[in-house]
């Protein structure tokens, strides 16, 4: 990460130095992609190419569809597993030339994996294209899975995993989502948990890298400054050899439903002094055709610094630090939550409050003010996140993997500014939740089991 700030740095610097940044006007304006094209090889690898000559630099970001929700059962951990080890030799590389060649010319190659994708990023100098290029194909192609390496990144996942057990707030996050989702593939962190990822052998990594890493389940994104045409007859001859998996690939669990009311569980600590709060339900999926009018609510209700919960919760009554609600989506389903903390001693009351305030909002709707409010931030933010390559790269592939609107960009202000009042409270009334919600704390059972008595059933179980 380092090295891929310093490789930003210095690119940018020669940008400002040629005068060519400028700070967007205060009167907001169409946000407009550059010009691309989007190319599918034979072997099914989706590629967009998208010149831009901003900065001096190549991003390269390859997203496979396959994450933790493709570990096979027993083997929780294994997407994770894989990804870690695709740049830990490649080709003809072992880990240690894998590195100091990119190391060697500043630039950066990592992998990584979450819920519903392995990706690969890549970002080199312009003069080093072909060198970037050739790494992200033999990361994706061609890892060799030495024993060693499996070994050891197996055990630096044990690591984590045990290390995760002493911060509350990632046993938090972790256990919200067996207790929220059930046996749904999405319900385990995707670091998997410590039986699952011991029984992790390198003929699993290999069957899953052979099984879900394809082109024909896979999305590549060129950005920088590059010819379009040069650079998409350098994929291809790049690619050409990478097989088809020759099946199909689909989506491997169910939308989530809501019912059965509230429940409440504890997980104990019983040395916290401060006491973690989710609150959680099912949501919606990322293709969604209220994706807008609910991401105006949620910023209003809890997405921003000046949000309801914020003013409420820890501006007004003083009880946590910090406190957030958002929508995780997903391709086929999605959650929707509260994040917070309190005192041990304030733990019910942070609780109540926090309902009060969601159902406040979902029965009296938004004042126009606070409408009108989300609106600017939303369409303020948003153009910061599309000035560098990387940043490019991701919202390129963001828009195909989730089947969104092509002119997803062009039209985001007005599908924003669009929002009316009507549709902002439907969306509340729609797909928030106070009644069907999932209480998780992290806390001392014997007195936050007092605490809670009365907001649902109540189970207490200790940290997986």
């Amino acid at each position: 990460m380092r090295r891929r700030a310093v490789l930003r740095a210095f690119a940018l610097a020669a940008f400002v130095a040629a005068g060519a940044l400028a700070p967007r006007p205060a009167a907001a304006v169409p946000v407009h992609l550059p010009a691309f094209q989007r190319t599918v090889l034979k072997n099914g690898l989706v590629v967009f190419i998208m010149p831009s000559a901003r900065l001096p630099l190549v991003d390269f970001r390859l997203t496979a569809r396959a994450g933790a929700v493709n570990d096979p059962a027993g083997k929780e951990g294994l997407a994770h597993l894989t990804a870690e080890l695709l740049t830990q030799g490649a080709g003809e590389r072992n880990a240690q030339q894998f590195a100091e060649d990119m190391a060697y010319v500043g630039g950066t190659l990592e992998s990584s994996s979450g819920a519903e994708q392995t990706v690969l990023t890549c970002e080199v100098l312009k003069k080093d294209f072909a060198l970037g290029l050739e790494l992200l194909r033999d990361a994706a192609m061609r890892p060799t899975f030495p024993a060693a390496e499996v070994e050891r990144k197996r055990e630096e996942a044990l690591g984590t995993i045990a290390s995760d057990r002493d911060d509350p707030s990632t046993v938090a996050d972790d256990e919200l989502l067996p207790f929220l989702m059930g046996k749904s593939p999405l319900g385990h962190p995707a670091i998997g948990r410590e039986p699952a990822v011991k029984s992790i052998t390198r003929d699993d990594v290999v069957a899953f890298h052979h099984q879900e890493i394809t082109p024909d389940n896979a999305i590549l994104a060129v950005v920088g400054d590059v010819d379009a045409k040069a650079a998409l007859d350098a994929v291809e001859a790049a690619f050409k050899e990478w097989k088809s998996s020759g099946h199909e690939h689909r989506v491997p669990y169910e939308p989530l439903t809501r019912g059965g009311g509230r429940a409440v569980r504890i997980v104990s600590k019983p040395e916290v002094t401060q006491t973690q709060i989710r609150m959680a339900c099912p949501g919606v999926p990322r293709n969604h055709p209220d994706y807008f009018p609910i991401t105006v609510a949620n910023t209003i209700l809890g997405g921003g610094f000046t949000s309801r919960l914020v003013n409420e919760i820890r501006v007004v009554q003083g009880l946590t630090y910090g406190i957030g609600s958002g929508f995780r989506m997903y391709r086929n389903t999605g959650t929707f939550g509260i994040t917070t903390f309190t005192r041990n001693e304030t733990l019910r009351r942070c609780i109540d409050e926090t309902i009060r305030v969601v159902k406040d909002l979902l029965d009296q709707g938004p004042s126009e003010e606070e409408l009108a409010k989300a609106k600017r931030y939303l369409t303020g933010q948003f153009p910061l996140g599309l000035q560098a390559p990387d940043q490019l790269a991701d919202q390129l592939v963001e828009i195909e993997f989730y089947g969104l609107d092509p002119k997803y960009v062009e039209n985001y202000d007005a599908s924003v500014n669009g929002v009316t009042m009507a549709d902002c409270r439907r969306a509340l009334k729609s797909y928030f939740c106070t009644d069907d919600l999932r209480i998780l704390v992290v806390s001392n059972p014997d007195s936050a089991k007092k605490a809670l008595e009365g907001l649902g059933p109540i189970d207490v179980k200790e940290i997986q």
